[in-house]
């Protein structure tokens, strides 16, 4: 027992000054693997022989003067040029009138009159401050009244001062 008690430190700085270990190293090697190919590869492969094969075929069937059977499955799926030719007229003619249209809606004025359901609340939504007098009432007669005012109290201040009383205007 007192021998396990000693080793026990010795083990114990062996491990500490011990190098740590790395399992990215290349100390140790794995036996060699037999690697295939990859379906990739075979499939790559497969296309290429495939396309080849095709392309043979069609070949020799122009020679002999028909068309090859890939040819006539394009043909069979492509629609005709008369139905595009009729999608264009049709095309066409919507989009002049459109343009008719739009021209006959854009070359209108704007509406002279606009009817309004409650005159009293669209002229009335302003507060009364910073409004200048007259704006929103013909104050002509008042305007006309006070002018008048003012030039008889200048007629009356002249008359004072061709008499020498006194010249203000307010006594």
């Amino acid at each position: 027992m007192s021998f396990a008690r000693q080793s026990v430190p010795s083990a114990r700085q062996l491990l500490r000054n011990q190098q740590p270990r790395r399992f990215a190293s290349h100390a140790a090697h794995a036996e060699p693997v037999n690697e295939s190919f990859g379906r990739s590869f075979y499939v790559t492969i497969g296309a290429f022989a495939s396309a080849y094969v095709l392309y043979r075929l069609s070949k020799s069937t122009e020679e002999s003067g028909s068309q090859s059977w890939i040819s006539n499955l394009i043909q069979k799926w492509t629609p005709s040029e008369k139905l595009f030719e009729e999608r264009n007229a049709i095309h066409t003619a919507l989009m002049e009138k459109a343009a008719q249209d739009r021209h006959l809606l854009q070359s209108q004025g704007p509406r002279a009159t606009f009817e309004l359901k409650q005159p009293e609340v669209s002229f009335n939504t302003s507060p009364p401050y910073n409004v200048p007098a007259g704006s929103s009432v013909d104050l002509s007669a008042v305007v006309a009244h006070y002018e008048q005012q003012n030039k008889q109290m200048e007629e009356a201040r002249v008359a004072r001062m061709k008499d020498g009383k006194v010249v203000s205007l307010y006594d």
